[in-house]
């Protein structure tokens, strides 16, 4: 499958095809895709998550019992 975890501040949890990079200022963080294109803005404290802005069409999961994100989205062959 191919998929990396990260753990990020506050307990959450990040998944993705390994091809995906994610950067982090403080407690916001950005996602890059396989085309280096950004495809998520979020940021989590303790007590929730915001979304800041997605790229339209990209499939994504949150399991909030978990604190965990997960990108569905692999990379095209």
């Amino acid at each position: 499958m191919g998929n990396k975890s990260h753990g990020l501040k506050h307990g959450w949890t990040f998944i993705a095809h390994k091809s995906y990079k994610i950067f982090s200022n403080a407690n916001a963080y950005v996602v890059i895709d396989y085309e280096n294109d950004i495809v998520l803005q979020f940021a989590v404290t303790d007590a929730d998550l915001e979304i800041v802005t997605a790229n339209w069409g990209l499939n994504f999961k949150i399991i909030l019992g978990f604190k965990t994100i997960k990108i569905l989205d692999f990379p095209e062959e």
